[in-house]
């Protein structure tokens, strides 16, 4: 310890340890694809002896399921607040929601890959997240649309829109091309404006 510096209090030993043991999850799912990975390469990736890990996770898929709470919590937040500036109407704020998103998604590279990427291989235990995740999504997107304009669309256009975003980041994840999730606004902007505004409108959007 420096001279003159304070000992950590004991939660925040337990909070700076837990989260180191989630970075290198992320960077281990990203790499090695969740299957492939084992709590002895999670372990190794922390440098944390065996049994740290279990004091903060009952197992991988425990780990994993952290990461992900956590990942798709701090996307959401961000969309929501580049949605919610004032003065903005709904097909900006989308705009400015998947730029938020895409921004967040550059910021770090691993959590995206292993969330998006990784998740479906979790299988089944995942859906619920999963679900859970499109719908909060979708409610954002909701909440800003207006009903005269589209008061006849299905109620579950949103989570259809929202679902589709989700596999159109995946693929561009997959290819593993860094240049490539960066171009795709135009591409999800108006993917996600058309059932609302029309083709048209939804192409000008993009454009700007």
């Amino acid at each position: 310890m420096r001279p003159g510096s304070l000992p950590l209090r004991p939660e925040k030993v337990v909070q700076h340890q837990r989260q180191r043991i989630i970075d290198a999850a992320a960077k281990t799912f990203s790499k090695r694809g969740y299957r492939k990975v084992s709590v002895a390469d999670i372990v190794k990736a922390a440098a944390v002896a065996r049994g740290r890990f279990y004091e903060h996770f009952a197992s991988k898929e425990d780990c994993f399921f952290a990461l992900y709470d956590e990942a798709t919590a701090a996307a959401l937040g961000a969309v929501e607040e580049a949605c919610s500036e004032s003065g903005l109407e709904f097909p900006e704020r989308v705009r400015e929601g998947i730029s938020a998103l895409l921004a967040f998604i550059e910021e770090d590279r691993d959590r995206a890959r292993a969330c998006i990427l990784e998740g479906p291989a979790v299988g089944p235990p995942i859906n619920a997240r999963f679900e859970g995740v499109i719908r909060e999504f979708a409610a954002l997107l909701r909440a800003g649309r207006e009903d005269d304009a589209s008061s006849e669309l299905p109620q579950t256009v949103e989570e259809t829109v929202v679902g589709g975003l989700y596999w159109l980041l995946y693929y561009a994840l997959l290819e593993e091309r860094p240049k490539r999730v960066g171009r795709l606004r135009p591409q999800l902007v108006e993917f996600s404006l058309i059932p609302f505004i029309g083709a048209e409108a939804a192409g000008a959007m993009a454009a700007g």
